[in-house]
């Protein structure tokens, strides 16, 4: 995202505060750090990302507008409560799902009118070119008892792949036709996964379980990715692709239309169209 920031002809300062907090950096120091970046690179905005027990005083470290956008599960993940709490200072706030939103209405209620669904994108760099594809289909995430249920009816014909991250996780996607999504959990239903883009930006046939249609519709993937609703619907989808080779060829078209609006890129506009609202 933040490339995609530059790309559009903005200058970016980036902090990474995992990378902070895993030194076991007091908060003290990060603070900071932060009053550090407030004076010298003077942000015109500031976008917390994922935020991982990030204290709330955080967002009054500056003197702009702060967004914050929550990439995981609110259902799931409890790291963020407190940059949610009332005790922050947020102009904006963009959740991962519509059930985050649901979360945000029960938990979080101070929030609502002033928080969004932001999908993920897939990145450009992944583009295939004229790869070779020697593997019919392959499941590259961590394997959860759930998806192991469904991996179980499929597995004959899927090759199985977890822990392999970086360009050895790209060049599986590369070699392979079709990339099987599973949700992690039951919590997970309407999680539109990072893999289904990185899957489709490399140029993959996406067979996935049933997505939020809000979600498929809002990014226009309606047609571009083959959903089912039961591991024995998915094993016929992948049998009937591995018979029509015609077929594989078709939906790969429509993937790689339907990434050209889901790149960060995309993302990137409609952050910064929101940006403009508080600048």
């Amino acid at each position: 995202m933040a490339n995609a920031f530059e790309r559009a002809g903005h200058t970016v300062g980036r902090f990474d505060y995992r990378a902070r907090r895993n030194k076991f950096k007091p908060w003290w120091l990060i603070r900071h750090e932060l009053f550090g970046i407030n004076d010298t690179f003077e942000p015109d905005i500031v976008l917390i990302q994922r935020a991982e027990t990030m204290p709330a005083s955080i967002t009054r470290v500056f003197s702009v507008p702060v967004v914050f956008w929550s990439t995981e599960p609110l259902v799931r993940r409890r790291d963020v409560d407190k940059l949610l709490s009332v005790k922050a200072s947020l102009a904006w706030v963009y959740l991962h799902t519509y059930t985050c939103m649901d979360v945000v209405e029960k938990n979080f209620p101070h929030l609502l009118g002033k928080c969004s669904v932001m999908h993920n994108a897939g990145a450009i760099e992944n583009d295939p070119g004229n790869a070779t594809r020697e593997r019919f289909a392959i499941f590259n995430r961590n394997v959860s008892p759930r998806r192991q249920q469904w991996l179980d009816q499929v597995g004959d014909i899927v090759d199985v792949r977890s822990g392999r991250y970086g360009d050895p996780y790209f060049e599986d996607l590369r070699n392979t036709q079709v990339s099987v999504n599973i949700h992690f959990a039951k919590e997970s239903i309407d999680d539109f996964e990072t893999g289904i883009f990185e899957a489709l930006a490399s140029g993959c046939v996406v067979v996935t379980e049933t997505l939020n249609p809000q979600t498929v519709a809002d990014m226009g993937m309606e047609d571009a990715v083959i959903q089912v609703d039961s591991p024995e619907a998915m094993r016929d989808a992948l049998i009937e692709l591995k018979d029509n080779p015609g077929l594989i060829t078709k939906y790969q078209s429509i993937g790689k239309k339907a990434m050209e609006g889901n790149r960060w890129d995309s993302r990137a506009a409609q952050m910064l169209e929101k940006f403009a609202e508080f600048v």
